[in-house]
């Protein structure tokens, strides 16, 4: 199928191991996108993938680290995870809405 309406999709959590987000994912042959939402005061454990990773917070904000560098961010903001590179994120608002892609090789954290 090549067209998704991702407000009418069924939404899980994510990764239950290390993560609370939760919505839908639309899964290429290459690539994969999420439309997730994460709780205050949730969000994901440090972790790393073989995949790249790119997200986009676009309601709300989170506290992103990615190695050693520590960042708010909120709508239109973008953080970029190379392979393997440790990071972890947090929701400062209720309700923090954000868009998550990556490669669908190598997408699911190390030792999950």
């Amino acid at each position: 199928m090549p067209f998704y309406n991702l407000n009418e999709m069924e939404g899980a959590v994510i990764s239950p191991g290390h993560s609370t987000a939760h919505g839908p994912t639309v899964r290429g042959n290459e690539l994969k996108l999420g439309y997730y939402t994460e709780p205050k005061d949730t969000g994901a454990k440090p972790h790393k993938h073989k995949s790249e990773q790119i997200m986009m917070v676009l309601s709300g904000k989170l506290r992103m680290r990615i190695d050693d560098e520590t960042r708010d961010i909120g709508p239109g903001e973008v953080a970029i995870m190379t392979s393997d590179q440790e990071h972890e994120q947090f929701a400062l608002e209720e309700g923090t809405r954000f868009v998550s892609f990556k490669t669908a090789d190598g997408a699911q954290p190390e030792n999950e």
